[in-house]
Formats: structure tokens, C-alpha cells, sequence
């Protein structure tokens, strides 16, 4: 048949577009350029044409390119994406990187205008796929861009502010990648009017109805492209400002001028919306930075609509508002005399400051310490009455609802509190007699209240209050020359009485809670966490994840150089170890005031401990000599304490050391009472107490303890205290090594074993101390060395496994399970010659008695650490990880079936621990994976030559040739080997029950058996007979 032609009725030709162009062209000799539009005034090309007789046209536009321009211009927001992103190889963003040059810039000149339509789009998905065609447009055609820059860089910098993130990246990214850095001023020079044009129009002259068509777009969408379009615009202006060179901003600012002069550009101030409102704001920021000269010629209008809007608390506003607030204040001089400072702008602070920023501390308060430096004396004065109100409301802001509930935000009004107060003492640190009433009553009635506060609200102590604090004493310090480093400073006198008077008022205000009977337990550990905040303050660690660096300062006087950073931290309370607590810093507080407080203080405490015998006063007095451990205060003690200076010790080392008497003469006594309880706060004063001793003292002290009659909890106690640090450790090292610490040890198993064989099953809690005492010393160690002397520690074990030797059974052994749950526990931990004895002794003893297995299942393996459990994670990585030879594998094997024969010696074959043994033993899936996986391609050599190879080859053919068989045996032969003998050992039964069905529970046994037959597959394919031994009854 032929090939079958359309026709059409009464054999007419059908019409076509391109000879109806031809025609027009014939007739008029003009080409239409567009399908329904007309040309721009400017000569820009709207649309893409549809002549295709125009041979002119075609050659400038690829039909591709067309046909994804036509879809730009339609309304259908579907259509308009798919022509700039697919699918496909259908969107501009495909086609431009694969095209030629040549044909890419056939689409210049259209598009300017598609541009600067779908830049603006309501979709935000196509203003980003705009602009990352964009970028690949300008990354192909590169200088043939500039003729059409100026009607693009007006749309292209309102862009790079879109509100939609992703959007103004890609913008960002295409301008980077049209124009180096040293280009783009050259670049906006260029356009730097036709920019300002389109941000102009925007601003002034169009409204919601303008920008989009009324009649197809619905109002809400309309009134969002307009707030987008005025929130670009206006930082569209603040970064055109900040691209320009100076020269450019001197030349727009008669245009600048312009727009400033109009009503409708400040009422965006007010504007409902808050992006709008942001937008404003930095933009100002932006005039007062760039152009200082055209605001203070606008200060009138400017100013106002700063300074009066600090109450816009808005998240979106609050930051660029008082970033355009210290702008302002710096900026034009004479700022205060277009406001009422106090009757519009104060009133308005103080009710901010007082509900702590409402949320906004952290953008708020970093401000107040440089807006207070550029305050001028018409608005602080009376100087005294500004500044109390300023502090009582900034404090007052502690209490508000959000700071109390967020940490990050009472913790930065806690800094800006303590950095003002700095800030105003230095500006009021002379003679005169109205500055030194102003520092007393910032002291007086605002810092020390501020600490008071603190000592009974634990989220103030832990925040950075006490830190800043003493940061600031030890500036006082500095200054008044006590800090070693001295100070040319006039007002040295000043500083001197500033700190005597602040160490006044808070001695004054510790005394009043420590002198109490009934004081209260949170405000004393308060107050010992500010002294020992004030004494090691390099202890102190910061969040760093909170870390949030604003506004950098500097006091006014330059010889210090002290620079104090806002930040929003939450400061823990410090951990010491005693490395810390040893040595002094020297940034820490040197005054003399400071350590008459803290002895002061420990008086009161043992004056309280001494006649009511307050057990809050000693945990108090325990914490103080944890932080301030110095011969004076331990003198202290000693000179008020009627008892020991009517018993005067004829030791002269004791006489020496004030310590040393102040710790066996009334610390000891304390240990020695049988009714206390709660002795951790003794033990840390003991070692509080060791500080000042030498290592001989050390020994001695630590050695009259151990012989007196104290609970072996306070024994355990100290050991454990002895344990936390190297330094410690070391200096009690004698004494954990001596004999008097081994034979009371040794007495205490003795008791211990005694008290198992006589007493009912039930255990004490002073037995429950005493097996975790024995368990410490034996199980610890220090740099591979064993806690206590290695002769006491091998007699606790001999007596332990004579102990359980001698018991034939459970059930007339009296309480013996403490024992052996305490061996199963800390035996994986010893290295000695009884390890194995013992393990098999407590193994065999609770194999006799159903009753008591589950203590050595839950103790020995099923206990994470315990024995077999440790045991069975050992020999699986040895397995996995470590490369055996053949002979090392073969000991591992029989070691290992030597475990599994002695438990189904005693256990019946479906005995819990031998299924935890084997469960532990067996890789996992992803394991038994990955081990198969690794195993040599060799094996594949003899079935592809022997054409009995069906599967698909990984490896290269080349590889797969190269590849020796290696000497030692891979890792899943291992696996394979050892598992294999193991359930051969379990399924093994008795002679007279060779022919019932032999069945095992043992997990996962069908898959192991499995890997063992690919094994021993493997090892045939690739002919080792010394491997095929190791997964038969020949291999070991």
C-alpha cells in the first residue's frame, strides 16, 4: 500500500503561520515581531516570535528556546515552572549548560523582560528556579550579558532581598558568578540609577493593584506581592548602598534626597506588617552609615521614628530598631533635642526593661551598655535618679515571666546588668562627693541586693552572675594595685574603698544567713558556690553551643585594655578537681577582705556545729574548706575551738600544722560517731584537711583513721574519694599500699566469708558496703597496678576460694550467694593465678543447686562485663578483627570447647547459659555478611573453567587472576571453625541414647550450619586441604 496523504475538504492547502508571515512580509516588507503583543518603547523584545518564515528570527532564537520562553509567558503557574526547570530537557535551566554560546545568546534580548516578570513571581519556586537559570544563562554567556545589564540590575538586586531565602541566594550566587568581587563596583556603577529607578517606583509610586492584575490575581495574593516587593525594595536600597563605592553614594544622594522628602517612605515605620517595618529600620541603619551628611539634613523625621519605636517588640523589628537607635545616637549629634527624652523615649525603656525585653532579651540588652556611653547629660540627669531607676528596672526584668522560665535569657540581663554597673562605677571613679554617692548606692542597693537575690534562686546561680562578678572585682583589683600588676591609676584610692565596702555589705549579708539556726540549706550552698566561684574562676565552664557574640566594649580608659563581650551563656557551677583546687590563679581575687569573710564565716560554722551540733553548718563548713584550704583558715578553727586549745597536742609535727590538729583532733571525732548517717561531707573535709599536709602526714593521718572503729562505708568512702584524682592518689599511695589498710581488708573478708557461712540469707546494708569495699580494692587499678599491695591482695583471694572450696553445697552454706555474685562481678578484672580456679570453683558450687542458677546467669553472663559474657565478646573479636594463623585458631577452638564441655558437664544441653554463650558467640547477620563477602574470589577459577559457573562476576577478570589464596585463614573459616565445634560438642549424647533424635536449642543454629557448608564449599573450589581440616572433626 502507498503512503496515505491527509487532504482536506475540496482539496484545499492548509493554512500555515509561516507563509501567512511570508506574505505580510511580501506585502508590507516588516516582520511582526510578536503574537499578540506590542513592541516596548525601549525596544526590548517581549516574546519569543512565531513567524517560522522568518529566516532573520530563526537564526537568532533555537526552536528549544522558544518553545521554553512561550511557556515563561504564560499564566499558569505549573506551565511557568516547567519551562524554567523541566521536566525533562524541557526547562531553560537544562537547556542553556548543553547548548552552544552562539545559540544562548539568541535569547538575550528577551529576556530582560521575562526577567523581570517571573523575578517578582507569586510562586516562589519559580522566583528560585529564575534565578538559577539565570546563573547558568550568565555562566554561558558571560560579557554579551552587559548590553541588557540596566534593564536587568534594577529586578536583579530587588532579588538578591527576596524574602524567600533560596530565592536571594541563587540571586547572590548568579550576580558572584556574573562579576568577580573587583568587578561588581565597576558593574553597579554602571546601573547604579536604573537600580534606584525600579526601588524608587516601588517604594513611591506602586500599590498591591499595580503589581499584579486585579482581575486574575486574588487580593490576598496581590497584598503579599506588594509587602515582598516594599520589604526587597527597601533593603534593596541598604545593599546597593553598601556595594556602592563612595564616590557612587556621594552622586545618588540628591536622588536618595528625593525619596527620603516623601511622606509615604516614612510611614513605612508604622507599616502593619513587621517585614516591612525590619526592612525599614535597616535600611536606616544603611543612610546613617553610608550617608551621614543626608540624614542629619533629615534628623527631624529621622529621629522620631528611631527613637520612638523602641517599644516594637516584634522579633522580626526589635534588633534592626535598636541597631538603627545606636546609629542614630552616633550618628547625629544633636539627636536628643528632636525627642522629648523624657517624657517619650524613657518611658518607653523603662517598661521594656521591666518585662525583660518581652522575649527579646537577647537582641535588646547587648545594646543598653554603648546606648548608656552616648547618653548626654540632658537626658541622664539628675544622674543619680536615672541610674537607679535604670538598674532597678533592668533587675526588675530578672523576675518577668520569660526570664524566668529561659536560662539563655536571664542569663544575658544578668550580663548586661553586671557590664552597666562596671561601665557607670569607672564613669564615676573620682573624688567628688555626688560620684562616690552614686558608686556606694550602685553598690548598695543594686549589686548586692542582685547577689542576695541569687543565693536562693538556683538558676541565677547557675548562670554567669557570680562569674562577671568577680571579673569585675578583679578589674577593681587591678586598679587599686593588689593584683601584682601595677597600675598607674589615679583613682587607686577610689578602688581600694570600693572594694572594702562591697566585701562590707556581703560579709554583712552572709553572716545574717550563716548565723542561724535554722538557715536556710539552699542559700548556704549559694553562698559557697559565689566564694568558690570568687576563688577559682578559671573553673568555671561555658556553654560554648550558647555562645552568641553581639557588642564589643571598651572602657573609657585606655591603659587597662579591658574589653567585656555580651553573651548569652548559661554558666554551670564549676567542677573541681583537686589539680584546681591546689593551685591558685592569678585571676583570681587577691584582696584581703576576701579570706577575713570566708574565715568569718568558718568561725560562725563551728561555733554552731560546737554547741547546737547543726549538721547544715558542718556540710557548710565542708563546702567552704573544700574552695579556701589555707593555713589561716584552718588556724582559725583551731584558735576558736575551746577544746583543742585546752588539750594541746605534745606532737610538735601536729603543733606545726594547724591542719593536720584541726583533723585528727575534731574531724576524726566526727567520723568516730556512730549515730551520723551522711558522712560524704566528713570525707571531704578530710581531704580538704590533706591539702596542707605532706605525703608522710598523709599516711599517717589516713593510717589512724583505718585503725579506728569506723563504719567500712567511711573506708569505702575515702578510697572512692582517693580514686578521683592523680595528685590525691598519689599521695594517698603509701597508705593504700601499706599494711595496715591490707590487714584490716584482709580481717574484713575473714568476717566476711564467716558471716556468709553462719547467717541467714538476708544481707545487711553495712555487708552490702563491705563486698563493694573488697570489690574496689580488688578490681582497681592505677597505671596497671593493682589498688593495694599485691601480697594482701592475693591472701583476699586465696581466702575467698578457700571459702567457697570448703562449701559442698548451697543449701547448707548459709548465705553464700552475696559471695558469689561479688566473685562473678570482679573477676574478669583480676589477673592472677586464681582467676580460673575461682571461676571454676563458684561455676561447679551453683551448677549443684537449679535453685540459685539464675545468680550465676544473671552474675557470670548475662551481666554486661561479667565472665562469660566478657569472655564470649573477646573471642568473636578475635575472630572478626585479628588475623589467626592456623595453630593460634586451633588453641582458641579447644579453649573455648573446653568452656562449653564443663558447662554441659553440669547443665543439661538447653541450659540458659550455654544459649547466652552461643548467642554471644555467633557474628550477626550484617557480620556473617560481610565476612562472606570478604572471602577470596579464588573459588570461582574451577567452575568457570569447568563451565559450571552460572552467576555474575564482581571482580574483573584480571583481578580475579591475581588474587592468591592467603596464608592465614580469612575470617569467616574462623568463625565457621569454631562455631561448627561448639555445637559439635553440644550435640554429642550419651552412649545409651545414640539413637533418639538428637535435637538442640541452640539460636540461630540452621543459619550457622549454613555459612559452615559455603565454608567448606569454598575451601573445595579452591583446594586447601589445611583449611577443609580446620571445619572437620580432624581440625583440632
Amino acid at each position: 500500500m502507498g503512503v496515505r496523504i491527509q487532504r482536506t475538504k475540496g482539496n484545499v492547502r492548509p493554512s500555515s503561520s509561516g507563509r501567512a508571515a511570508e506574505a505580510l512580509t511580501r506585502e508590507g516588507g516588516v516582520i511582526p515581531g510578536f503574537v499578540g503583543f506590542d513592541t516596548t518603547v525601549n525596544s526590548e523584545l517581549s516574546y519569543v516570535p512565531a513567524v517560522h518564515g522568518a529566516e532573520e528570527i530563526d537564526n537568532l532564537v533555537d526552536a528549544d528556546f522558544r518553545l521554553v520562553l512561550r511557556k515563561l509567558s504564560k499564566r499558569d503557574v505549573v506551565t511557568r515552572l516547567k519551562g524554567l526547570v523541566g521536566p525533562g530537557c524541557a526547562g531553560l535551566w537544562i537547556h542553556v549548560p548543553e547548548r552552544d554560546a552562539e545559540e544562548v545568546k539568541g535569547v538575550l534580548p528577551y529576556w530582560p523582560r521575562i526577567y523581570c516578570k517571573i523575578s517578582v513571581d507569586h510562586d516562589r519556586r519559580i522566583r528560585e528556579a529564575t534565578q538559577q537559570a539565570f546563573e547558568q544563562l550568565v555562566l554561558k554567556v558571560r560579557r554579551s550579558l552587559a548590553p541588557f545589564l540596566k534593564s536587568l540590575m534594577g529586578h536583579w538586586i530587588l532579588s538578591q532581598c527576596d524574602t524567600y531565602t533560596p530565592a536571594a541566594s541563587a540571586a547572590c550566587q548568579a550576580f558572584q558568578a556574573a562579576f568577580s568581587p573587583s568587578k561588581q563596583p565597576e558593574a553597579l556603577s554602571f546601573c547604579k540609577d536604573e537600580m534606584l529607578n525600579v526601588l524608587q517606583d516601588v517604594l513611591l509610586k506602586e500599590t498591591a493593584d499595580t503589581l499584579s492584575d486585579p482581575q486574575s490575581v486574588t487580593e490576598e495574593e496581590r497584598e503579599g506581592k506588594y509587602v515582598r516587593m516594599l520589604t526587597s525594595s527597601l533593603l534593596g536600597v541598604k545593599r546597593l548602598l553598601s556595594l556602592l563605592l563612595p564616590s557612587d553614594r556621594t552622586a545618588l544622594e540628591e536622588r536618595l534626597t528625593h525619596l527620603l522628602n516623601s511622606g509615604k517612605f516614612w510611614k513605612y515605620g508604622k507599616h502593619k506588617t513587621p517585614q516591612v517595618r525590619g526592612a525599614f529600620f535597616e535600611m536606616v541603619c544603611a543612610l546613617c552609615e553610608y550617608t551621614p551628611d543626608l540624614v542629619q539634613a533629615e534628623a527631624a523625621r529621622l529621629c522620631p521614628a528611631v527613637l520612638l519605636s523602641i517599644d516594637d517588640t516584634d522579633p522580626i523589628v526589635l534588633p534592626p530598631v535598636w541597631e538603627a537607635v545606636l546609629h542614630v545616637v552616633s550618628t547625629i549629634p544633636d539627636c536628643w533635642t528632636h525627642v522629648n527624652a523624657k517624657k517619650g523615649f524613657l518611658p518607653k525603656l523603662w517598661a521594656l526593661l521591666k518585662e525583660g525585653g518581652k522575649g527579646m532579651a537577647k537582641s535588646l540588652h547587648p545594646n543598653l551598655m554603648p546606648l548608656l556611653s552616648k547618653l548626654p547629660q540632658q537626658v541622664t540627669d539628675p544622674t543619680l535618679d536615672f541610674l537607679t531607676t535604670f538598674f532597678s528596672s533592668l533587675i526588675q526584668g530578672l523576675s518577668s515571666e520569660r526570664a524566668a522560665t529561659s536560662p539563655s535569657e536571664s542569663a544575658v540581663i544578668v550580663t548586661s546588668v553586671v557590664e552597666c554597673l562596671r561601665y557607670c562605677i569607672l564613669q564615676n571613679a573620682e573624688e567628688e562627693e555626688e560620684q562616690k554617692k552614686i558608686r556606694t548606692i550602685l553598690i548598695s542597693q543594686q549589686l548586692l541586693p542582685l547577689l542576695e537575690k541569687a543565693l536562693g534562686n538556683p538558676s541565677l546561680q547557675n548562670g554567669p552572675l557570680f562569674f562577671s562578678v568577680t571579673e569585675m572585682l578583679v578589674s577593681w583589683e587591678k586598679r587599686a594595685g593588689l593584683q601584682g600588676e601595677e597600675e598607674a591609676t589615679d583613682s587607686r584610692d577610689v578602688f581600694k574603698e570600693l572594694l572594702a565596702d562591697f566585701w562590707e555589705g556581703l560579709g554583712l549579708i552572709f553572716v545574717r544567713y550563716a548565723d542561724n539556726e535554722d538557715a536556710d540549706r539552699q542559700a548556704l550552698e549559694g553562698v559557697a558556690t559565689l566564694l568558690q566561684v570568687m576563688r577559682y574562676p578559671e573553673s568555671v565552664e561555658r556553654k560554648h553551643d550558647q555562645k552568641k557574640k553581639s557588642v564589643k566594649i571598651s572602657f573609657s580608659t585606655p591603659e587597662d585594655n579591658e574589653k567585656s563581650e555580651v553573651e548569652g551563656d548559661v554558666v554551670e557551677k564549676p567542677v573541681q578537681t583537686v589539680s584546681e583546687l591546689n593551685e591558685k590563679t592569678s585571676g583570681s581575687l587577691q584582696t584581703q577582705h576576701f579570706e577575713d569573710v570566708v574565715c568569718q564565716l568558718a568561725q560562725l560554722c563551728l561555733v554552731h556545729v560546737n554547741e547546737r551540733n547543726s549538721e547544715r553548718h558542718l556540710v557548710f563548713l565542708s563546702l567552704l574548706l573544700q574552695s579556701f584550704h589555707t593555713p589561716r583558715v584552718f588556724t582559725t578553727l583551731v584558735e576558736l575551738d575551746d577544746k583543742i586549745l585546752d588539750s594541746e597536742p605534745e606532737d610538735e609535727v601536729i603543733k606545726k600544722n594547724p591542719a593536720m590538729q584541726f583533723l585528727l583532733e575534731r574531724v576524726v571525732v566526727w567520723l568516730g560517731q556512730e549515730e551520723r548517717s551522711d558522712t560524704e561531707h566528713l570525707v571531704e573535709m578530710v581531704f580538704s584537711s590533706l591539702y596542707c599536709c605532706s605525703q608522710q602526714e598523709t599516711t599517717r593521718i589516713l593510717n589512724h583513721i583505718t585503725k579506728m572503729d569506723v563504719k567500712w562505708e567511711i573506708i569505702l568512702q575515702i578510697i572512692q574519694r582517693a580514686c578521683t584524682d592523680p595528685k590525691t592518689l598519689k599521695s594517698c599511695r603509701d597508705w593504700l599500699k601499706g599494711s595496715v589498710l591490707g590487714e584490716q581488708l584482709l580481717a574484713l573478708t575473714v568476717e566476711l566469708c564467716q558471716l556468709g557461712e553462719s547467717s541467714p540469707r538476708s544481707a545487711s546494708p553495712s555487708s552490702s558496703h563491705s563486698w563493694t569495699l573488697i570489690s574496689l580494692v580488688l578490681s582497681q587499678h592505677h597505671n596497671n597496678e593493682p589498688l593495694i599491695g599485691e601480697v594482701y591482695m592475693e591472701k583476699i583471694l586465696e581466702r575467698l576460694h578457700a571459702t567457697l572450696s570448703e562449701t559442698k553445697c548451697l543449701s547448707d552454706a548459709g548465705n553464700m550467694e552475696p559471695l558469689i555474685c561479688f566473685i562473678c562481678d570482679v573477676a574478669s578484672t583480676f589477673f592472677s593465678p586464681y582467676k580460673t580456679e575461682l571461676l571454676l570453683t563458684v561455676f561447679q558450687l551453683t551448677a549443684q543447686d537449679q535453685t540459685h542458677t539464675h545468680c550465676l546467669v544473671d552474675s557470670l553472663l548475662v551481666k554486661e562485663g561479667g565472665f562469660l559474657h566478657s569472655a564470649a565478646l573477646w573471642v568473636t573479636t578475635q575472630l572478626l578483627t585479628v588475623s589467626l594463623d592456623i595453630k593460634s585458631l586451633q588453641v582458641l577452638i579447644l579453649a573455648v570447647q573446653s568452656v562449653v564441655e564443663t558447662i554441659v558437664s553440669v547443665c543439661n544441653q538447653d541450659s540458659p547459659l550455654l544459649v547466652h554463650f552461643f548467642t554471644q558467640l555467633t557474628p550477626s547477620q550484617t557480620e556473617w555478611t560481610r565476612i562472606r563477602q570478604a572471602l577470596p574470589p579464588q573459588w570461582v577459577k574451577k567452575p568457570l573453567l569447568s563451565s559450571r559457573y552460572r552467576g555474575v562476576c564482581k571482580k574483573s577478570s584480571m583481578d580475579l587472576w591475581k588474587v592468591r589464596v592467603p596464608t592465614r585463614p580469612p575470617a569467616h573459616l574462623c568463625a565457621c571453625a569454631l562455631l561448627g565445634r561448639v555445637a559439635q560438642s553440644v550435640a554429642v549424647t550419651p552412649g545409651d541414647q545414640k539413637d533418639a533424635e538428637c535435637t538442640s536449642l541452640l539460636p540461630n543454629l540452621k543459619h550457622t550450619v549454613s555459612e559452615l557448608l559455603y565454608g567448606l564449599q569454598w575451601c573445595k573450589e579452591v583446594d586447601t586441604p589445611a583449611y577443609s581440616s580446620l571445619l572437620t572433626t580432624q581440625g583440632c
